[in-house]
């Protein structure tokens, strides 16, 4: 994915470039050195003109190969996509840096940029979760990487929330067969929230979950031990107190 990004990128630039009078009228960055384009694309993004700064920073890429400002230019290209939204590009370019200055000082900054591009990207519950997933590895990795770092600590906070949000839509999916009566299958979806992601807020109420539906089936024993473990799991939560202030039913 990363490499698409970027070769597309490259082909679509190089060929603005190739033909900057009809993009631009004429080249503004004519006779400029490395050190004035970086510090031009630097001033456009503190300026939130993220679109002027990744024209200058993939100008001056194209024709400074050699420059020892490369490392500053790439990692402000991806935030600097980050900032326009562009969340793929971002990610392919925060994974570039990564693969091309590994020991850089920064390196921990293109993790984390990495991680957040792909959180970015993660859809509402209801849809496919791809992107959440893939946060949740790129995020795990940076906090394993990257130990004891402010970095880390977001990562880790992503995380929770791209975790929370694969458990809403479990949570989700085991409603849709709670509201058909669908019992049995509503309850091992309920179930795989609880088991999965106990930490969510999400457990208590699929807890909750497990208990109506066997009520429904009539197993009294099997919703017993649901309420006991909600309220012994859980008994802060709402779902629990329900449960234990009317004594059976929630």
């Amino acid at each position: 994915m990363g490499m698409y990004v970027t070769t597309r990128r490259f082909a679509a630039v190089a060929a603005c470039l190739l033909a900057l009078g009809a993009c631009q009228g004429s080249n503004p960055y004519k006779g400029m050195s490395d050190q004035q384009l970086y510090d031009l694309a630097l001033k456009e993004f503190n300026e939130h003109n993220y679109d002027h700064a990744i024209r200058v920073l993939n100008f001056m890429t194209l024709n400074f190969g050699n420059s020892k400002l490369l490392p500053d230019a790439q990692i402000l290209l991806a935030r600097s996509d980050y900032g326009n939204k562009e969340y793929l590009t971002a990610h392919a370019d925060f994974q570039t840096f990564l693969q091309r200055y590994p020991g850089e000082a920064r390196a921990a900054q293109a993790a984390l940029g990495e991680c957040r591009s792909l959180a970015a990207m993660s859809p509402i519950p209801e849809r496919d979760q791809t992107y959440t997933h893939q946060a949740i590895a790129a995020c795990t990795n940076t906090v394993s990487d990257y130990p004891g770092t402010d970095e880390a600590q977001t990562a880790s906070q992503i995380v929770s929330r791209m975790r929370d949000k694969l458990a809403h839509k479990e949570y989700l999916d085991a409603e849709f067969y709670f509201r058909r009566k669908l019992w049995d299958s509503a309850i091992k979806y309920f179930g795989f929230v609880v088991s999965d992601y106990p930490r969510s807020d999400w457990a208590p109420k699929a807890l909750l979950g497990v208990y109506k539906a066997n009520m429904a089936i009539g197993y009294d024993d099997l919703a017993d031990q649901a309420k006991e473990r909600l309220i012994d799991s859980y008994p802060n939560s709402k779902e629990a107190k329900s449960l234990s202030s009317d004594g059976s039913k929630g």
